[in-house]
């Protein structure tokens, strides 16, 4: 008599749902590790398993393919002494300043099972955001480099690329992040960073922000089950000396 073995091949498991880890605040080389390891189990997959990893980062920059390091405006050995890292990524956009306030999604998603297109991927990611920016209530604009723009400026960016057929990094959504933060970087042609709080005029709570991206992210790519997980078992909390920039 034989018993019968259970297959835990990656490609035979099946699911259309979406995980969502809330990973709070998480050093940008702790989520890039996470993110590859996902990429590397989805593209073993044969489903539409999605996941999306939310997180805060602490005080640092990343540049992105359409970056360069002309775009910093402290000096690199002032930003050294402070702590602050300057990363470059192979994400689409330029450079993003990172500072506890501001919500970073890296949505890891199978593209080709799908049916979507790079440009189609990048399309849903503007209208998470842009409809995120509806939602309180803001008077949306015309946004110069890809994302969510107000009145006062711009708070939302899309940043993406594709590995192994599955999309990696997102976007990143400044909720309430101080001005002197922001200004670390040029943003992009034409592009005024600012904030939601900003222009709600009065602060807002982070958990509210974060829980109507992740909504308005499910709805924009299709995913009708999501399933919310905190923190990541592959992530340990680990402790270090940050820089905060703070209005005066």
């Amino acid at each position: 008599m034989t018993t019968a073995r259970m297959d835990w091949t990656p490609g035979r498991r099946t699911s259309a749902a979406l995980h969502v880890h809330l990973l709070g605040p998480t050093e940008l080389e702790a989520a890039l590790f996470l993110q590859d390891r996902v990429t590397a189990e989805l593209a073993e997959r044969r489903d539409t398993f999605g996941v999306l990893l939310l997180c805060e980062h602490p005080c640092g920059v990343t540049i992105g393919r359409h970056g360069s390091a002309a775009d910093l405006r402290v000096d690199r050995g002032e930003l050294n002494s402070r702590g602050v890292g300057v990363r470059w990524l192979h994400r689409g956009g330029g450079a993003w300043a990172h500072h506890t306030g501001q919500l970073v999604a890296y949505l890891m998603l199978p593209l080709a099972r799908l049916g979507w297109t790079a440009p189609d991927y990048l399309q849903r990611l503007t209208r998470s955001l842009q409809a995120v920016g509806l939602e309180q209530r803001l008077t949306l604009a015309e946004a110069p480099a890809p994302g969510l723009a107000g009145r006062c400026g711009q708070s939302g960016f899309v940043g993406a690329a594709v590995r192994l057929g599955i999309s990696q990094f997102g976007a990143c959504l400044n909720v309430s992040v101080p001005r002197a933060a922001l200004q670390v970087v040029d943003w992009g042609p034409g592009v005024r960073p600012t904030c939601l709080a900003t222009e709600r005029m009065r602060p807002l709570g982070m958990a509210s922000i974060r829980e109507c991206w992740i909504r308005h992210l499910a709805a924009a790519c299709g995913y009708e089950h999501v399933q919310l997980w905190t923190g990541h078992p592959l992530l340990q909390a680990t402790t270090r000396r940050i820089s905060i920039c703070a209005e005066t």
